[in-house]
């Protein structure tokens, strides 16, 4: 179809977008003098870091994202004012591969955040439109569709239920498919109950469970911790997205606004979609990988934000419904990059 070549020169337009951005020189400034931050305001930094949700659509396992603070009306952190939250638009490539049955992925997503007092803002409703679509480049062996999509609305709910233990509740109907054919199986509704427990001033508890609606994997546990022992550093270890990441001054730069950070994450990857078959017929299509990451991201607070990962991608699998042999592609390489505003 005619909408591949623009969204395959959408992402390389991304990708040469990201990286300038994500490697940006911060301004230096003078260092904080130790004890600098009130103990507020060094939570508040940790919270703000703590904010790595990533697609519902596309990586299906949604995480606990920065609660509000445990008093007053205040905003989460990096809120903003008003219904409007934010606006990401992200495209990943994965490499065919070798072989008869590489497939290659091409990725491209956008969604955008609106925030609602739920009754009040400390309390908000959280929804997100999205749409995304998937390019599959292979196999020679199998007739694999040329394009899935997903149109999905998230509604995602998040309060403290006490000063240390905070909630996040989410349902996301969607409709997953190729557009050719639908019915029951490209209604996919997915969600997850999680919590997150502040056990020290550098230790959250993180615990939950993901309802997927995938024909491979329908629940999915939430759990682990994140732990801050510096402002430099964050081992986010909880299940099923890990990461390490460590703040990064260029050029020795000191500063709050804006942060640098370099990471190395575990993903899976995947979904569910309907879609017809070369010969006309109904099926469903199952893809399952698993990933690791090594990223770049520049985060400003109100502005625009930036990432940039390189990855490997493992143990892929595609699966039929109605019987069809499966197709497993070689290991291959992942290119990432996306912008929020």
């Amino acid at each position: 179809m005619l909408v591949r070549r623009p969204i395959a020169a959408l992402h390389w337009i991304l990708v040469a977008t990201a990286i300038p951005l994500a490697a940006q020189e911060v301004r230096r400034l003078p260092p904080v003098e130790d004890g600098g931050l009130p103990e507020g305001r060094l939570m508040e930094h940790r919270e703000e870091r703590a904010d790595f949700g990533r697609s519902a659509a596309l990586a299906d396992i949604p995480l606990p994202e920065p609660l509000p603070p445990p008093d007053g009306d205040e905003l989460p952190p990096g809120a903003r004012d008003g219904v409007f939250q934010k606006a990401t638009l992200e495209s990943t490539w994965l490499a065919p591969g070798s072989g008869a049955s590489g497939v290659g992925v091409t990725d491209v997503e956008v969604k955008s955040v609106f925030g609602f007092p739920c009754p009040t803002r400390t309390s908000p409703l959280v929804v997100t439109p999205g749409f995304a679509v998937h390019l599959f480049d292979g196999p020679q062996v199998s007739d694999l569709p040329p394009e899935v999509f997903d149109a999905y609305l998230q509604f995602r709910w998040m309060s403290r239920v006490t000063p240390r233990l905070g909630v996040d509740f989410a349902v996301t109907p969607g409709w997953y498919s190729d557009f050719e054919h639908g019915g029951g199986d490209a209604l996919r509704i997915t969600g997850h109950g999680a919590g997150a427990y502040t056990w020290s001033p550098s230790v959250k508890l993180v615990f939950g469970v993901a309802y997927l609606d995938r024909r491979d994997v329908a629940v999915l546990p939430i759990g682990g911790l994140i732990w801050t022992p510096r402002e430099e550093w964050s081992f986010e270890l909880v299940s099923p997205r890990p990461r390490l990441a460590r703040r990064v001054y260029w050029n020795g730069a000191a500063a709050t606004d804006p942060e640098q950070w370099i990471y190395l994450a575990g993903e899976f990857g995947g979904g569910t979609w309907s879609i017809e078959r070369a010969d006309g017929s109904p099926d469903v299509l199952t893809a399952r990988d698993y990933r690791l990451i090594l990223g770049m991201e520049r985060k400003v607070v109100g502005g625009l934000n930036s990432l940039f990962e390189v990855g490997y991608v493992f143990g892929r699998r595609y699966e039929y419904e109605r019987g069809t042999p499966d197709v497993r592609p070689s290991d291959t390489v992942l290119l990432r990059a996306g912008v929020t505003y």
